[in-house]
């Protein structure tokens, strides 16, 4: 304990009943010396810096030409690492002793440094050297399978290391070989089920999930598995507060929370579990993409998340005292222009970008600056009006116009909201550049070295095009990631009707076609591989009550999506693989053009969805 010498006043003199003043004095003084320093009315402190769902997003958010992180006051660009950076230095600085960074997952998968993370490591690494602590996996870092992500951590370990990384919930295979080199991480324990940290007197348990949710949407995880979340967190929690004696359990979840808006409050899958999981004291939440300006409390437990794109940084403070959380304090705070940022990792990043320019976009003839277009207004993908979008009706025309103009014919497009991962914005110029068009369609690779999921192409019959308009009109009616556009398909609908009867006409070009049985033509559609992917498995999702069979151009039925790449030049050797970004360009080269030679977006496209028309409204 820390004393303190006190020196009375003169005009103490002694007597009995001075000298028990003196005593009196003394043991207030003792009292609130302790209590300065930590004791039991202030409580311990901890300061808790958190983000989540970050995709990639090093150098800041829309539109990319106008970031100027080293300079305040003169863009509107958000997020970067080079400002992160500069406020996280600054915490570290004010409570060196009692500061906690976090992430709580999707930190990868979302811009053109994810591309070159497997060769180099640069993300994570950067991540580290910035003052990450702890960070979790979500749905995306298992984009392109657990092998590649072991590649990732290896690659970032040889380059200085990267945050210890928490995740417990994963299960590896038995019988398949595919998950092995991650599994070797965890091994090592250079990934760890649950951490524990000391911080300013406070012992921490730390541990990570992935949501059933993420899980779901994690296809390319396989074998990777994922345990029920809710029934490990049980299991953690009471291991780390009985057996580990922590005095807080921090569980980093990319499960999820949204918006309710029957209660004005929230729901989500980190709601119910907070609410069957008390011994969880704090969930950094992730995978919705949700800000919570205040904190929410569900039974014992405090949940926050901090939105998307490093936009924001969630800032808890609290004090722990008489074995529990005293007090509880959240803020956001704006990662924007008012942060100068730090000019070393900004200088780190420009070297990146460099390596991508040669390594990954010379062979498609572009540059990460180059600019492609230029915009008059926002065009967003607005998941609380989707039809009202105008993002998704443009990446389905751009995927068909770029078809027929390398000479691959397609009958209509598909495009899910799903894959459009970030809207272009105007900004303050309205400039374009190559790195805002791949954020569009960032997601996915194909079998070439240039990144993005490839367009494919099927065929099917009139009737089964019916059926398939059918499901997808049910889709678009739930929102959320399978909201479907179309480009060169109209569909005419009755919402009146019942189950797979509200579709009354569908033109194809502007033409009616005839969807009865006994019609054998084909039509082509054309959409990223991972959407063709689900048309196959629509009798499973229908409870089989509708079948359609993905067709090659003969009419046999597909069983390797491979087979159906596009090819955009066929004077080369090999399949040159047409990717939705490079669509997206393409499409834009063929706008008129102003007086500075940089085409410029029509207005037709400051409107949402044209293509689905309700009969009964």
């Amino acid at each position: 304990m820390h004393y303190v010498q006190i020196n009375y006043p003169s005009r103490f003199k002694y007597s009995p009943k001075t000298k028990y003043m003196k005593r009196i004095y003394h043991v207030v003084f003792i009292f609130l010396a302790f209590l300065s320093s930590g004791g039991l009315l202030s409580g311990q402190e901890l300061t808790i810096l958190h983000t989540n769902d970050m995709h990639s997003k090093l150098t800041g958010f829309g539109p990319e030409s106008e970031y100027s992180p080293l300079v305040t006051g003169n863009d509107s660009t958000s997020g970067g690492f080079a400002r992160l950076s500069a406020l996280f230095k600054q915490v570290r600085e004010e409570s060196p002793d009692r500061t906690l960074i976090l992430d709580a997952g999707d930190f990868l998968m979302g811009s053109l440094f994810h591309v070159a993370e497997e060769e180099t490591g640069f993300q994570l690494n950067l991540m580290k050297q910035i003052g990450y602590d702890y960070i979790t996996l979500g749905n995306h870092e298992f984009e392109f399978g657990p092998g590649n992500l072991a590649k990732v951590l290896k690659s970032a370990g040889e380059k200085g290391g990267y945050p210890q990384v928490v995740a417990s919930n994963m299960i590896f295979s038995k019988e398949s070989g595919e998950d092995d080199e991650l599994e070797q991480l965890f091994q090592n324990k250079s990934i760890q089920p649950y951490s524990i940290i000391q911080k300013n007197g406070i012992k921490i348990g730390i541990f990570g999930l992935v949501g059933i949710d993420a899980a779901r949407v994690a296809p390319a995880s396989q074998p990777v598995s994922f345990s029920d979340p809710e029934k490990v967190a049980a299991k953690m929690a009471a291991f780390l507060k009985t057996e580990k004696k922590v005095n807080l359990v921090i569980l980093l979840s990319h499960g999820g929370i949204y918006p309710h808006l029957q209660n004005n409050g929230y729901a989500g899958e980190d709601i119910d579990l907070a609410e069957r999981v008390p011994l969880v004291d704090i969930i950094i939440s992730g995978h919705t993409h949700v800000k919570t300006p205040r904190f929410i409390k569900a039974g014992n437990t405090y949940i926050v998340q901090a939105g998307s794109n490093a936009s924001h940084v969630g800032e808890i403070k609290l004090r722990y005292r008489d074995g529990k959380i005293a007090e509880f304090k959240f803020n956001l705070l704006a990662i924007d222009d008012k942060i100068q940022g730090d000019s070393a990792v900004f200088n780190k990043i420009e070297k990146c970008i460099d390596y991508i320019d040669k390594e990954y976009l010379a062979s498609a003839g572009l540059t990460y600056r180059q600019t492609v277009g230029k915009l008059n207004f926002d065009i967003k993908c607005d998941y609380t009006d989707l039809k009202s979008s105008n993002l998704g009706p443009f990446v389905a025309d751009a995927s068909k116009y770029y078809l027929e103009s390398t000479g691959n014919h397609a009958d209509f497009s598909l495009v899910a909201s799903g894959t459009i991962r970030e809207d272009m914005l105007k900004g303050i110029k309205g400039l374009i550049s190559v790195a805002d068009v791949f954020r569009v369609m960032s997601l996915g690779k194909g079998y070439d070295v240039v990144p993005g999921y490839p367009l494919a192409k099927i065929h099917l019959t009139a009737h089964e095009v019916k059926k398939l308009m059918e499901i997808l009109i049910i889709s678009r009616g739930k929102g959320g990631d399978g909201f479907i556009y179309f480009s060169g398909i109209k569909i005419y609908i009755d919402s009146g009707k019942g189950f797979l009867r509200k579709v009354q006409k569908v033109e194809i070009n502007g033409k009616e076609i005839d969807y009865s049985k006994k019609k054998t033509t084909l039509y082509s559609v054309t959409a990223n591989t991972y959407l063709l992917s689900f048309i196959g498995e629509i009798k499973k999702m229908s409870h089989g009550l509708v079948k359609v069979v993905p067709k090659d151009k003969y009419g046999r039925p597909v069983t390797d999506m491979k087979n159906q790449l596009i090819d955009v030049n066929q004077q080369k050797e090999g399949i040159q693989e047409a990717k939705e970004w490079i669509a997206l360009i393409e499409y834009m080269k063929s706008f008129e053009r102003n007086g500075e030679n940089i085409p410029v977006v029509p207005d037709y496209y400051n409107a949402g969805d044209r293509t689905v028309v309700d009969m009964a409204k």
